[in-house]
């Protein structure tokens, strides 16, 4: 029966099963890793979506959840369309949009949407603005039964919401190490040329500030409790390791230290794959 997942399978407890039971998605491949679910609207408006980014290898699948709030209406046909991002890295238009049948007051459903992504191009930040599409079916707001015709297919509406990013830390797992030592020096052996080192001079002032930051840039794991600063004054070595999407394991060591008033951060990134190290250092801004 086509169509975008229905009702329960956004409270499964693996984040990708929405994508797994939905049929049209069958021959995209293994999901690498779900994304925390991000919200596009406001918890009270009429229509609430929320995004749930599943990155596979060759594609990402956007899982838009929507709940309709307004018990005179169905929606039907309920899907989301994209513009902008970087066409270069994801294309002009996406490859397959799956819409959701019909939402009925109350009960949430899922449309998606997916995009290919270019393996020669550097992942870079992309942003697209989103706009919910549907047609509007009145009901009954007692009985939830189709005011008049039956068949109506009601009138088209669409409505506006925020805007959507995927950023590298989106293509990374968090996979600790357990001695971060061993695991950096062993990799050196092995990587050739597939290490990269950069320099950044920071904005924010405060080292926990420029720890939290960096994290969330990176997507990678602390490792031996490295995100916690105990010296306020620095320097600070933080220590992180992760696999990027394709499965390549990726380690990296970061220096933060204050110099003549300026926060400065040193990053080393060793994987065997020299463009993947080098995206990962870029994606400090």
């Amino acid at each position: 029966p086509g169509g975008g997942a229905g009702g329960d399978d956004a409270h499964l407890v693996d984040p990708a099963a929405a994508v797994y039971a939905c049929p049209e998605l069958s021959e995209l491949g293994k999901v690498f890793r779900s994304c925390k679910a991000v919200e596009l609207t406001e918890s009270e408006t009429e229509y609430v979506v929320k995004c749930v980014k599943h990155v596979l290898e060759s594609f990402v699948v956007l899982q838009f959840d929507v709940t309709n709030t307004i018990a005179e209406q169905k929606l039907v046909n309920v899907q989301v369309s994209l513009e902008g991002g970087e066409p270069q890295l994801f294309g002009d238009e996406p490859v397959l949009v799956v819409p959701c049948k019909e939402l009925k007051y109350g009960i949430p459903g899922s449309c998606f949407v997916v995009v290919a992504r270019n393996p020669a191009e550097p992942i870079v930040p992309a942003t697209f603005s989103c706009e919910l599409k549907f047609n509007v079916v009145e009901v009954d707001p007692d009985t939830g039964k189709v005011e008049g015709d039956e068949e109506d297919e009601g009138f088209a509406d669409n409505y506006p919401l925020e805007d959507l990013e995927l950023v590298p830390a989106d293509f990374m797992a968090k996979v600790g190490t357990g001695d971060f030592r061993r695991a950096w020096e062993a990799m050196a052996d092995s990587i050739g040329d597939g290490e990269v080192e950069e320099k950044f001079a920071l904005s924010v002032k405060k080292l926990d500030e420029a720890v939290a930051n960096t994290l969330v840039l990176l997507g990678m794991q602390p490792c031996e409790g490295s995100e916690v600063v105990k010296n306020k004054a620095g320097p600070h070595n933080l220590y992180l390791s992760g696999k990027f999407v394709g499965n390549v394991p990726v380690l990296a060591r970061c220096l933060l230290q204050v110099a003549e008033g300026q926060l400065v951060l040193r990053i080393s990134v060793r994987s065997n794959d020299r463009a993947t190290s080098q995206m990962i250092a870029d994606c400090i801004r």
